[in-house]
């Protein structure tokens, strides 16, 4: 007696759109406690199984897994060193990640951070500087503001203007700064 009307179209499977699930990563938390961004290589990479010899260039990042023997030199990228890398080269970027292991200076002019596995022989100059529990380094460290650059020196030398200036600490492996 009480009956619902039939649609008159017939819904079949295909014409139905079910939402996509959309995955998304959890963030990754680094030792100093800030949220880190999972980052997949957007530029070069270089995989377990090339040895590279010689000078590499560019604005792009970089991901090496592989072996690099000579410069590094990106003005505006990331060098990111992953778990396999060696790297036997001086790397001047914007931001270097070490995962892996690398012999030569390292220039980071906004951040370098050294993961658990990573390993630097080399000095390091940067102005933020992140380094994981069970990284080795034997290194240099340098800490430079980010405001006053290389090229550009304050145009005051007195005594007071001078003594504010980073001045550079060698550390020892116990967290003792060497004189």
């Amino acid at each position: 007696m009480w009956r619902k009307p039939e649609d008159s179209k017939p819904v079949s499977p295909a014409a139905e759109n079910p939402p996509v699930p959309v995955r998304v990563d959890p963030p990754v938390r680094t030792v100093a406690g800030l949220t880190a961004e999972v980052v997949q290589p957007s530029g070069g990479v270089v995989t377990s199984t090339l040895l590279i010899k010689g000078e590499i260039q560019g604005k792009e990042d970089l991901y090496i897994d592989g072996e690099v023997q000579g410069t590094i030199r990106l003005s505006e990228g990331r060098v990111t060193v992953g778990p396999h890398g060696k790297i036997s080269a001086n790397v001047d970027a914007r931001e270097v990640i070490v995962r892996g292991k690398v012999k030569g200076s390292v220039h980071g002019r906004d951040r370098v951070e050294v993961g658990r596995t990573g390993e630097i022989r080399g000095d390091i100059l940067t102005s933020r500087l992140a380094i994981e529990e069970g990284a080795q380094m034997h290194s240099k460290v340098e800490i430079t503001r980010a405001a006053v650059s290389q090229n550009a020196r304050p145009a005051t030398t007195s005594p007071a203007a001078t003594a504010s200036l980073p001045q550079p600490v060698a550390l020892k492996a116990g967290g003792e700064a060497a004189n």
